[in-house]
């Protein structure tokens, strides 16, 4: 996940707001209806699968594991394959276990960027319309049952390292694609949803709440 969370730190770092218009009032209305869904599920967690392409060398790279959002306390990812390690990012904190234990946190205490970048990262995954309109000229296509958003960063800068961003789901977010200009991406593929109503005690712990 190291690409993923390279991504959103390069993209706070240099990225200002903005308003944002759509193409239609439908669509806005749909981007909404959808967010809304997104946005319902306290908990949904499942499986994932990283590929990782790289242009000039014609090469994928691949990872799996499992991942948790929860509206209250963030985002964990923790990869299972090739190698065990584990990502959580809460309101205050990143947090990285290795496969021994040990852990290694960034507080948000020392850097001012932090609030940003867990505010929009999570925005992307949890369905805040508003802040992701602010930062992206999003396209959207199709209705609440199936979806597709185009999210392109309005910042020049940004866009010299982020092409596009894309995201297709039905009742949650199934598949994401960030694209950079020199034709590398990452993939995301979200499997097996499900919408429990609490964390387990490792997924608390995991957070940092035990």
């Amino acid at each position: 996940m190291r690409n993923f969370l390279s991504f959103f730190l390069i993209f706070f770092l240099v990225v200002p707001f903005f308003g944002q218009e759509f193409d239609s009032q439908k669509d806005e209305e749909e981007f909404a209806k959808v967010c809304e869904a997104i946005s319902s599920k306290k908990i949904t967690k499942g499986d994932f699968r990283q590929l990782k392409f790289i242009q000039r060398l014609k090469r994928e790279m691949a990872s799996t594991g499992i991942f948790v959002i929860s509206a209250d306390d963030g985002i964990l990812w923790q990869t299972q394959k090739p190698y065990f390690s584990t990502m959580a990012m809460t309101k205050s904190a990143i947090i990285q276990t290795n496969a021994k234990g040990k852990k290694s946190v960034i507080s948000a205490e020392s850097n001012a960027t932090f609030d940003q970048f867990s505010k929009v990262l999570s925005s992307v995954f949890t369905g805040n319309a508003g802040i992701l309109t602010q930062n992206f000229e999003v396209e959207f296509i199709g209705s609440t049952d199936n979806w597709s958003i185009n999210l392109i960063p309005k910042n020049s800068s940004v866009r010299k390292v982020v092409e596009e961003i894309e995201m297709v789901g039905k009742i949650s977010i199934d598949l994401m694609t960030i694209h950079e200009p020199n034709g590398d991406y990452i993939r995301y593929e979200f499997l097996t949803h499900i919408f429990p109503d609490s964390l387990t005690e490792e997924e608390k712990a995991l957070f940092g709440k035990n």
